[in-house]
């Protein structure tokens, strides 16, 4: 039994999503949308930044909110335990541009490190898929790197079917792209 919930981020998670942050050993925490902060120039070690970065996380998924450029509007929640930042999904309500189309797809999740190994990952992707479902998408793209076993063994859990294994040269030199890509399709 998987003792965490699904919420909204909340800037009460501070402390805990900074810990995540050394942890991962980068700012780019998969599922987390950290790359937003970056966009608004926000430090996200910076306690008020972080809350101006939740405000904008929760504006992203409006739809009459405008992103900035090259970016999806998107519902982000977070998995947590007690006052504890476990890790994050991201579901995007479109795919936007070509790196989502190919690449990112519409859902991106991840699990700090400490807390990989039962079942977190799984249960975040259900949760982004549950969201999906609410704003009435049919199927959404989840994709993984190749070597990533874990992942692609969340996916297929949940109901993924593999589309296509891309090698790197198959994408665009722009999309940074340097191992392959596995591409899943799940049907709502």
């Amino acid at each position: 039994m998987i003792h965490a919930n699904l919420t909204k981020p909340s800037a009460s998670f501070h402390a805990s999503w900074l810990e995540s942050w050394d942890e991962w050993g980068t700012l780019n925490q998969d599922g987390s949308a950290a790359f937003v902060a970056a966009r608004y120039e926000l430090d996200l070690r910076d306690s008020s930044d972080f809350a101006q970065w939740v405000d904008v996380l929760h504006q992203m998924a409006k739809d009459d909110f405008q992103p900035p450029e090259g970016l999806a509007n998107q519902s982000t929640i977070w998995v947590v335990r007690e006052d504890a930042y476990l890790g994050a999904a991201s579901l995007r309500h479109s795919l936007a541009n070509d790196y989502l189309t190919e690449v990112g797809g519409h859902i991106g999740y991840g699990i700090r490190p400490s807390a990989r190994g039962h079942g977190l990952a799984k249960f975040a992707l259900k949760g982004a898929l549950e969201e999906a479902r609410a704003l009435g998408m049919e199927r959404v793209l989840v994709t993984c790197k190749q070597p990533n076993a874990a992942s692609a063994r969340t996916i297929e859990a949940c109901g993924g079917v593999l589309e296509s294994v891309r090698p790197p040269e198959s994408f665009a030199p722009d999309l940074g792209v340097t191992e392959p890509i596995r591409r899943y399709w799940l049907e709502l």
